[in-house]
């Protein structure tokens, strides 16, 4: 096989693994959850909303509809911790939650932090948090 059939082939099957990957259902995205990563202590009962939409309803308070968003689930929640201040402080913040609910893991990221943390953002929190779901 020459480079260019190669190249050819791989291309071929690339865009054939994208156009097989399947979208976000909402049975996916169901049931109780323990969410596993940083600062993540609480658990999330998972339950249908409508057609393309779940509801996440937070054992800490919170609740919010996640719709798909390229093959993911999002959504995005305003949080009284949701700014983690390099000082090891914490103050409100919008996250951003991404679920892949087949694998069972995501990230989440501050997209709205708190203007006066003193010192910006603790190191990695700059970037998406990667976490697991465990389900129970």
């Amino acid at each position: 096989m020459n480079v260019t059939a190669g190249i050819a082939a791989a291309t071929l099957l690339a865009g054939a693994a994208v156009g097989f990957a399947s979208p976000a259902r909402a049975a996916d995205f169901s049931g109780t959850f323990i969410p596993n990563g940083p600062g993540m202590q609480s658990t999330w009962v998972v339950t249908p909303c409508g057609p393309d939409c779940a509801r996440i309803a937070d054992s800490t308070g919170w609740t919010a509809d996640a719709h798909p968003w390229a093959g993911l689930w999002r959504f995005v929640v305003d949080l009284p911790d949701g700014t983690k201040c390099n000082n090891d402080g914490v103050l409100s913040g919008t996250v951003t939650f991404k679920v892949d609910a087949l694998r069972q893991e995501g990230t989440f990221a501050t997209t709205d932090p708190a203007p006066w943390c003193p010192w910006g953002l603790a190191p990695g929190y700059m970037h998406p948090v990667y976490f697991t779901l465990t389900r129970i």
